[in-house]
């Protein structure tokens, strides 16, 4: 052969060449997704989504949380609600004997020596200003707040033995209350916060017994209006539904069905949402105006939480005995749902995309019960700490781990073993972030989440040129999460550094997994002092069918 002939490129034959085929896979949109078989799920769609936040467009990292205040008794936060009057803005948290005033960093008692931590609360307008009006489960005294002080109210007469008052709403610019362990509801005058309570006897409404456990308005239109309905519900699951302005007047009063939902998880257990009323059972999340239109089998389809049918049951049954709590969040896109208990490692709530009822976990929030205040959410928890919500990139100090399974797929090639070669992962990411994703795959069903990587190189908080405010030195460098009476000993930039995200990815990196049905894994150690700000976007997969190639 000569020298040149042996410097000539040869061709592959063609029985060894390779055909690889590539496919593009969403960003896990429709988060969580248990009501698909597992061989034909649509795309979109993700077995676990733990600190993934579903959005319009993709899935984003959370943010941590840091202590806003501490409690002097370490014990379960068990329900907290808000005070709002203009620029005039409170937030109250209760455990088992106190209830306190949370607002600032250091909390104030308001009162001691209750039976009970779990208060409901509900806030009227009158001509002399707003007051808000504050009940427990076991009927201590009413106590009432005008934005400046507390009171045990003492002006509110007739009633159930004892002034037993347990539950507290507005329905039409009145006060409804429920009596302790009964079928009773009371009312008062309207626009009153004080006077004669007025009775509503329901024990004949209901058919499978029990007691009365919370009311609340069901807006037909999302607002106050004309159409509103007064909803009893009991803790048997019968929803009593009432129309009218006066309880007093047979004309303006009637009784317009009486429908059946599984049990509910709380006295706190429900929210409003747009037109409809939200009530979390032990089965999921019911719109009442589902309850009306369907019977007890039909509703699951029904239900809020149909994707996460499974993972909601197993919570419902490990924590009945603790009381559920759900909270809006608009600023962040999201309805949070408590799922109290558990231990270090098992502790987490569930978030939904009000937009895309995507359902996603945000592990390692102990929450009890949310609290709004201004825009941002706090939380309470088990150990008696007010945490504030997506702050940093730490919780309460430490790393936390992001992790998301998409759905499984067989790159449309069903009953065909194939090996997933390579993949990569594109992200919106701000310049700068440090985080270090880590692509994986499992295979034929099987989730075996591998373990997490490290964390990246933390920059430190990103600022742009502005004005600090200067505190006493404290001697070094501070602390990666201040605590909150450390705020202000440390300069800081009034305004987080500018820049519109840039889309990122992980360039091509090695899967080498075989198997006929495949899911790929994503996940980042967070811990830096910013706030990340990730959004994944899509992942494109390299692969080739097993048989193909010699």
């Amino acid at each position: 052969m000569s020298q040149h002939m042996a410097f000539r490129r040869q061709p592959v034959p063609q029985q060894v060449a390779q055909r690889h085929q590539a496919m593009t896979v969403p960003a896990p949109t429709r988060g969580i997704i248990e009501s698909e078989n597992f061989s034909f799920m649509q795309p979109g769609a993700a077995i676990i989504c733990d600190n993934w936040a579903p959005t319009m467009r993709g899935v984003k990292l959370r943010g941590g949380h840091i202590r806003w205040c501490v409690l002097p008794d370490p014990l379960p936060v068990l329900s907290s609600f808000e005070y709002a009057s203009g620029n005039v803005q409170y937030m109250f948290a209760a455990q088992q004997t106190k209830l306190y005033d949370v607002t600032a960093a250091t909390p104030v008692l308001v009162k001691g020596g209750q039976l009970s931590g779990n208060y409901s609360a509900a806030q009227l307008a009158t001509a002399a200003g707003d007051f808000l009006t504050a009940v427990n489960d076991a009927g201590d005294p009413p106590l009432r707040f005008n934005g400046a002080t507390w009171i045990t109210i003492t002006d509110i007469t007739g009633g159930p033995p004892g002034q037993h008052l347990v539950y507290v709403w507005k329905y039409r610019n009145r006060l409804f209350f429920i009596g302790l362990n009964s079928m009773d509801a009371w009312y008062l005058g309207i626009d009153s916060i004080g006077g004669a309570l007025q009775k509503i006897p329901l024990s004949g409404a209901a058919t499978k017994g029990g007691k009365l456990l919370f009311g609340a308005s069901w807006s037909i239109d999302a607002g106050d209006g004309i159409d509103d309905k007064c909803v009893f519900a009991t803790d048997q699951g019968e929803l009593l539904i009432f129309t009218g302005s006066n309880p007093s007047d047979p004309n303006n009063w009637r009784q317009e069905g009486r429908y059946q939902i599984p049990p509910p998880m709380g006295i706190n257990a429900h929210i409003a949402l747009g037109g409809d009323l939200l009530i979390a059972t032990v089965d999921g999340i019911v719109p009442v105006s589902a309850a009306i239109t369907k019977d007890a089998e039909q509703l699951d389809l029904a239900m809020i939480s149909h994707n996460i049918r499974s993972l909601w049951r197993t919570e419902a049954i490990a924590k009945r005995t603790w009381q559920w709590t759900m909270k809006r969040w608009d600023e962040y896109g999201g309805m949070f749902v408590t799922w109290p208990g558990g231990t270090p490692g098992s502790q987490y709530c569930a978030i939904v995309n009000t937009g895309t009822g995507a359902w996603a976990r945000f592990t390692g929030w102990d929450a009890t019960c949310f609290i709004r205040l201004r825009g941002d959410m706090f939380f309470g928890t088990q150990g008696g700490v007010i945490m504030q919500a997506d702050r940093t990139g730490y919780d309460d100090g430490l790393p936390y781990v992001a992790s998301l399974l998409g759905g499984w797929g067989m790159f449309g090639q069903q009953a065909q073993t194939k090996t997933w070669s390579q993949a990569r992962a594109s992200f919106a990411a701000r310049a700068g972030e440090p985080f270090q994703p880590q692509l994986g795959s499992c295979v034929d069903f099987v989730i075996a989440m591998p373990q997490p990587p490290s964390p990246g190189v933390d920059p430190g908080i990103l600022d742009v040129w502005d004005q600090g405010k200067w505190g006493p030195d404290l001697g070094g460098p501070p602390p990666p999460v201040p605590t909150p009476p450390q705020r202000a000993a440390y300069a800081q930039w009034d305004q987080p550094a500018a820049g519109k995200p840039v889309v990122r990815n992980t360039g091509w990196v090695s899967i080498g997994s075989t198997g006929y049905s495949h899911a790929l894994t994503v996940q980042v150690t967070v811990a830096q002092q910013a706030k990340p700000d990730v959004e994944l976007i899509a992942i494109d997969a390299l692969f080739w069918p097993v048989g193909t190639d010699v």
